[in-house]
């Protein structure tokens, strides 16, 4: 129910005639590195706060609560949709979330604070709106809307961020990007894990060694931001000795333009993320392959599954999530979307391309037996355990064969280092794609070329010296 003393805040309308650095989100300093303490923050979730503090700083840091039309916040919710409880799991995420507020910059801000993202949230319907209400923890709240140290970023670059971390560090660079040296703070790498992925950090978690952390955390978030943003980001890694310590990044913007004035904030959609866990895939799950795969590719794939599913001839679909994905990864849907320029291709035969598959999977496999090779020796023992709980057949020759020599058996080898990688990388990570075969065969192809080479010059100074005697 609406509160007995509604607050009247300023229309969409009349904020959006505002000067132009209003038309950017301001971004305390305090809030780019949260660090959170209880649970995981989606990256859903993250835009939709976005989303709701700009609006908040437009409505003004004397109103107790903020208040706006749902339909502004997040596109595909109203009333009566399934989506309704989507929307409320988002909110009760911000509102339980216990998170710390900290600079990346030591010392920068004035204090320390630990609070929910919010305080409060209520949803309720007013004629044919559904609105919602919220307020900020008093001890963020003048910060959070009327920052003194912030960073000026855009709603429509962070909605072309698809990842947690590169979500966070486009956020975190924007501070430092029209600094006169362009360099973030210095920060232990290890104090870059919980902020970059959004999680609590946990003794277990896989990113506990600099390298993985570092291929599928940072890379792949470097990648991103300097792909789609107006940012371009370096990282810079201290050592000492071989040993990585600590990690800062080198900023600068692009000569690109300006967004066109008067664009209004665009809300999260979230009608996508709702037919997904309506076809029975959880909310978690849905967010990652929408990120993925794209809203295009992921409406098509609905279609399909949704007419498997109504063919009275054939059995009912087991697990609708692993068939949505393996349609998704067929890549045969999203077909009208603007297609990105497609990878040479390198391969005349199928038997040509599974040569490159299986050059590619062995490949794969050295970098998890490297990666496990680098675990303190408790890690090791727990990741063998666990695959000797979760994944080793009951018997069998597999079974015998561990009994014998354990995951050093030729026979046990490859299944336990498929497990790891399933367990520490994305899904999908064993199909490559054309671009990855492109790699592998130009890797190839640098490889005989250069064993040619060799020969070549071995054959060369066989004929010198025999032309010399």
């Amino acid at each position: 129910m609406p509160p007995a003393s509604p607050v009247n805040p300023p229309t969409v309308a009349s904020t959006r005639g505002a000067a132009d650095q209003d038309r950017l989100l301001r971004k305390p300093v305090n809030t780019l590195a949260i660090v959170p303490k209880t649970e995981k923050i989606t990256v859903t979730a993250r835009k939709i706060y976005n989303v709701m503090l700009q609006y908040a700083q437009r409505q003004g840091v004397d109103q107790p609560r903020y208040r706006v039309r749902l339909a502004d916040i997040a596109a595909g919710i109203d009333f009566n949709s399934n989506n309704t409880e989507l929307i409320k799991q988002y909110f009760r995420q911000m509102a339980t979330t216990g998170v710390e507020w900290q600079s990346p910059t030591t010392g920068e801000g004035a204090r320390w604070s630990i609070s929910a993202l919010i305080a409060h949230a209520d949803l309720f319907q007013t004629g044919n709106e559904l609105i919602l209400e919220w307020s900020y923890a008093p001890n963020i709240k003048q910060e959070l809307l009327d920052p003194q140290r912030f960073a000026r970023m855009s709603l429509q670059v962070l909605a072309a961020l698809n990842t947690m971390a590169s979500l966070v560090l486009y956020e975190i660079c924007c501070r430092y990007a029209d600094n006169p040296s362009g360099l973030t703070a210095r920060q232990p790498w290890s104090w870059w894990r919980p902020v970059l992925t959004g999680a609590p950090d946990s003794p277990t978690s896989a990113y506990q060694e600099y390298k993985i952390f570092n291929r599928d955390v940072v890379k792949k978030a470097l990648r991103k931001v300097n792909e789609v943003t107006d940012l371009e980001v370096e990282l810079i890694e201290h050592k000492t000795g071989r040993s990585v310590q600590d990690l800062q990044f080198k900023v600068r913007r692009k000569s690109l333009p300006t967004a066109a004035p008067g664009r209004p904030i665009e809300p999260v959609d979230l009608k996508t993320i709702g037919a997904l866990i309506k076809a029975g895939i959880a909310q978690e799950r849905a967010e990652k392959l929408l990120l993925k795969f794209g809203v295009h590719a992921i409406e098509d794939a609905l279609v399909a599954l949704k007419e498997r599913q109504n063919r009275p001839n054939m059995a009912a679909v087991r697990s609708p999530e692993k068939y949505l994905t393996t349609l998704l990864q067929s890549g045969q849907f999203g077909m009208h979307q603007v297609a990105e320029t497609p990878a040479p291709k390198v391969f005349d035969s199928k038997a040509e391309r599974l040569k490159l598959v299986e050059r590619f999977m062995a490949q794969k496999r050295a970098e998890l037996n490297a990666m496990f090779q680098e675990m303190p020796g408790q890690d090791q023992l727990m990741w063998i355990a666990k695959f000797e709980r979760e994944a080793l057949p009951t018997g069998g020759a597999m079974r015998k064969s561990y009994q014998g020599k354990g995951i050093a058996s030729p026979v046990v080898r490859p299944a336990f280092l498929k497990f790891l990688g399933n367990e520490v990388w994305e899904e999908g990570w064993e199909k490559p794609t054309d671009a990855d075969l492109v790699d592998v065969a130009l890797q190839l192809k640098n490889e005989q070329q250069q064993e040619l080479e060799q020969r070549l010059g071995a054959k060369a100074r066989l004929d010198l010296g025999t032309m010399k005697q």
